[in-house]
């Protein structure tokens, strides 16, 4: 485990998975981040990487050959190693190896580094193509947070605010499998808000694309408690929590989905693949901002 703070903030990074694990406030005396624990969820924040989302029949195909695949990707389980450590920002480091060969044939580097600038934790993704070709990707983050955020409150007391409006299309998931249908149903039509309750989750996580936003905020209405995510450049949202009675939920920027039920498998046509040419790296950034 890492630590980094400063007069706002003291945040919490675990090796593994390059995870955060931890986002407290000093100005109001809370942690924000979904604590394990609890048989809920057993993490707190994951990194997607090199495919957020389902695929189909566990298997991918790169180069003409066929490789296993993993919802989410393969990172969350591999140790990255350390390259730079001050009290205000930690860079952590995954190089390809044997391992990661297994699933995924390119030689790269994933680089992850936060930085706390203020009363803003700043967390970018490097994906460094170290190969003789080019190297195509997807990446998505999966912080989950505690809601309601102020015990008493409820989850109807929250909603989750874009900072401009929205055109949000609902991805329509196939039954069981949770793969695309190919269907896009209108979601957010001009508005910018998505309000919460309960039974939110009821119908398992919900996946949109067509995002164009600077921020969006799990907000309440109540006590003014929130959550900020600086998520420019990601086009993709995944909502997921529990059913019920909502106790957190997870707010995930993605670059790229999950498989669609007709998949030729091919890696290069998954939807929303990134490419990264020979020798060179693609930056991607998330903010956090909590109140």
């Amino acid at each position: 485990m890492y630590q980094l703070q400063n007069d706002h903030l003291a945040v919490t990074v675990s090796a593994k998975g390059a995870q955060l694990c931890g986002l407290y406030s000093y100005a109001t005396e809370m942690q924000y981040l979904w604590q394990p624990g609890h048989e809920t969820w057993p993490h707190s924040s994951m990194l997607l990487f090199p495919n957020p989302g389902r695929i189909a029949h566990g298997r991918t195909v790169i180069g003409n050959k066929i490789y296993p695949a993993n919802m989410h990707g393969f990172v969350n389980d591999m140790v990255f190693t350390m390259k730079e450590h001050s009290e205000s920002k930690l860079l952590l480091e995954l190089q390809d190896n044997e391992e990661t060969r297994r699933y995924y044939p390119y030689a790269f580097r994933l680089q992850v580094e936060f930085v706390l600038e203020a009363d803003t934790l700043i967390q970018n993704f490097r994906v460094i193509n170290e190969d003789d070709k080019p190297l195509y990707y997807c990446l998505g983050a999966h912080p989950g947070f505690y809601c309601p955020l102020v015990l008493g409150e409820v989850a109807e007391d929250y909603s989750l605010v874009f900072d401009r409006p929205q055109q949000l299309n609902l991805l329509e998931l196939e039954e069981n499998t949770r793969l695309l249908t190919g269907k896009k149903l209108p979601y957010l039509n001009g508005e910018t808000q998505i309000p919460l309750h309960d039974h939110f989750f009821d119908n398992g996580p919900m996946l949109f694309d067509g995002m164009e936003a600077g921020t969006v905020t799990l907000q309440s209405a109540v006590s003014g408690r929130f959550v900020e995510l600086g998520i420019a450049g990601f086009p993709d949202l995944c909502l997921w929590g529990v059913p019920t009675r909502m106790s957190l939920i997870a707010i995930e920027p993605w670059i790229g989905t999950s498989d669609r039920v007709d998949t030729d498998h091919i890696w290069e046509h998954k939807p929303g693949i990134q490419t990264v040419s020979r020798g060179a790296s693609n930056i991607h950034t998330l903010t956090f901002r909590v109140g």
